[in-house]
This record gives C-alpha cells, structure tokens and sequence, in this order.
C-alpha cells in the first residue's frame, strides 16, 4: 500500500509541473493544478488536502486569473490612456489569445495576448487621440503590463505548486 501511495505522490508531482508549463504558455495552468488538488483532496478523503486548503487554492486561481486579465489594462492607464484603450487591451488580449492559439497552438496563445493587447489598445488609442506617439507609449505600457501579469500569475502558479506539494501524505 505504502509504494502504491507514493507512486500516486509522483504521479501528482508530475502534473504539477504539467500545471506550471501550461502557465508559461499563457493556459489556463493554475486552474489545472486546482483541479489535481481536488482531484488528490477526494483520493486521500480530504485528509491533507482539505476544504481549507482547496479554498485558498481557488483563491489563488481568481487572484492570478483576475491580475492577469486586467494587467495590460492597468499599464495603458499608467500612460493615461483613454478608456477606449484600456477595454480594448482586455478584449484585444482576449481575442489575441484565441486567435494565436488557433494559428500556432501552445506559443501562439502567448504571442496573441500580448500582440492583440498591443495592437488595440495602439489603435483605440491613435483613434481616439490621433498622437501615434501616445498611442504607442500606451500600446507599451500594454504589452508592459501583460508580461507583467504572466509573471504574477506563474509566481501564483509556484505558490500552489508548492503548497499542493508540502500537503501530499508520503505515508
């Protein structure tokens, strides 16, 4: 029973890290290691893995999830960038993402965000003021902005990864 445990332990580890690669290539990654949690919370009995620990988990996703959705948008602020431009660095990551996913899968959802992010805010910016050198400092700040957010995301994906780890039962 002993060696059937901690093969499922190494088992768990490996997703976790399936987990932190799928943040770097801009996926929905620390939703995947919520799920192994709660997946390993029910095959344990919620022992180790209990409520509390699967609720700071989720917490966890919607902080990552939320900074990284609004990241761009908060770095075309910093330029003083018109509304416009800020929904439009939300909705242009977004579509960005979708679009890159679908042209070249796993990096393309990476390149879509940053460069749909970049391009409309540049262009609801430059629409809305006709300064292309405006537009481009808020399309930088963008792009700024969103890296940003990815790197905060992956931190919160280590963090999860860490605390998953630190509850598994190697007994």
């Amino acid at each position: 029973m002993e060696f059937y445990n901690i093969a499922v332990n190494i088992f768990v580890c490996a997703l976790l890290i399936g987990g932190l690669g799928l943040n770097i290539l801009a996926l929905p990654g620390n939703t995947f290691l919520f799920i192994v949690a709660l997946v390993y919370g029910f095959y344990e009995g919620f022992v180790h893995i209990n409520t509390t620990i699967l609720a700071a988990l989720l917490g966890a996703v919607v902080l990552g999830e939320l900074i990284e959705l609004v990241a761009g948008a908060l770095g075309a602020k910093k330029e003083k960038a018109s509304k416009r431009a800020i929904v439009s660095a939300v909705v242009g990551a977004i579509l960005g993402g979708i679009v890159g996913t679908t042209v070249l899968p796993v990096l393309g959802s990476i390149f879509g965000a940053i460069g749909g992010s970049f391009i409309a805010s540049y262009l609801a910016e430059y629409s809305k003021q006709a300064d292309l050198d405006k537009a481009r400092r808020v399309a930088r700040s963008v792009m700024s902005g969103q890296i940003l957010g990815m790197i905060i995301k992956l931190i919160v994906g280590i963090g999860m990864v860490i605390t998953i780890f630190l509850n598994l039962s190697w007994s």
